[in-house]
């Protein structure tokens, strides 16, 4: 009898243990390929704001539960310069810019992936000739002065997407409660609710 009860036994801790490693493979399968999220507000201060769109792309590796993933962030930071005695009248400044990080992920359940990203593997990527200057009174006699202000704002622009990235980046252990449901995909990352769609959005220069 106790030869029956440990074979039944046995027998059901390897279909429990199978079943978990199916349902790992199967989430790990259903997130192949590339997520475009939906816009998220980052900062919004009266005189800055900064938006952001994250892209994930997911490649599965040696076996069906893990696996490269690279993330982008799409941001963009507009910032407002007050008038002056050489600028009459604020002077908005608008800049996009992408960055992007690579890692591993690892199927952890049915709904969770474990999530290892190399910091090193960052970069990120402003074009200074995409810096909008928007003066409301532009003159002849204002453009020497807003073109001076050029090369800082784009700096400055640098500066916050590269921060934005980080803080978009980092302490990103894992991706939660993950549901996938034809081309649209329901996570959680960081606490932040997040709906992705399958596909690369259109504005990626990658």
């Amino acid at each position: 009898m106790n030869k029956i009860i440990k074979f039944i036994g046995g027998t059901a801790f390897a279909a429990l243990l199978l079943t978990g490693c199916d349902s790992r493979a199967k989430l790990a399968e259903s997130i192949q390929g590339e997520w475009t999220g939906n816009p998220e507000k980052l900062l919004d201060t009266g005189a800055a704001t900064a938006s952001m769109v994250r892209m994930m792309e997911f490649t599965q590796g040696s076996t069906d539960r893990e696996g490269t993933v690279t993330m982008t962030a799409l941001i963009t930071v507009e910032n407002t310069m007050q008038f002056n005695d050489s600028l009459v009248t604020p002077l908005q400044i608008t800049a996009s810019g992408n960055a992007t990080i690579t890692g591993v992920y690892q199927a952890k359940d049915d709904d969770e992936l474990m999530i290892s990203l190399d910091a090193t593997s960052m970069t990120v990527n402003v074009d200074p000739d995409g810096v909008a200057l928007n003066y409301n009174v532009l003159s002849e006699d204002s453009k020497p002065v807003v073109e001076k202000l050029r090369q800082g704002a784009a700096v400055l622009a640098t500066q916050q997407i590269t921060r934005a990235a980080q803080n978009a980046f980092s302490n990103i252990t894992d991706i939660d409660d993950i549901h996938v449901r034809g081309s649209l995909m329901t996570c959680e990352i960081g606490h932040k609710d997040l709906i992705f769609s399958k596909g690369t959005f259109p504005s990626a220069n990658r």
